[in-house]
């Protein structure tokens, strides 16, 4: 049995992600896209439009020094709604990340990606990684 096109199109992402090709993963978004980032951190917060998220993305890169990796473990998916498990690396400062992350990702009848929320394994981790 084939791959539902989501699932795809997750795998597509990642992979785009690791090799640092931001102008391609911009199409798999919404330019209404709403992105929420939980904890108390300096990163959290929610990001309203593609260009807000992208931003988002660019500290990350900047703060982890384009280390942080995405493994994900298992993708579910519908025509209205991807969910990956996925182990979420990185380092910054001397200091290593290193976390299962439930991400859960709202779509358009064409697949673009409209909602994302994200729910790690372990939140003060998170937290003390980025503050």
């Amino acid at each position: 049995m084939p791959e539902h096109r989501a699932v795809v199109r997750a795998r597509q992402y990642v992979d785009l992600l690791h090799r640092g090709d931001f102008e391609s993963m911009r199409h798999f978004y919404a330019d209404d896209v709403v992105w929420h980032v939980g904890g108390r951190h300096k990163l959290s917060g929610v990001y309203r439009g593609i260009d807000a998220v992208f931003d988002y993305f660019a500290q990350v890169r900047v703060l982890t020094g384009g280390t942080l990796r995405l493994e994900p473990h298992s993708i579910l998916a519908s025509d209205a709604q991807t969910v990956m498990f996925t182990r979420v690396t990185a380092r910054r400062e001397g200091r290593g990340l290193d976390v299962e992350l439930v991400e859960i990702l709202r779509m358009t009848p064409d697949g673009r990606w409209t909602e994302y929320f994200g729910m790690p394994s372990d939140g003060a981790a998170v937290g003390n990684f980025w503050d």
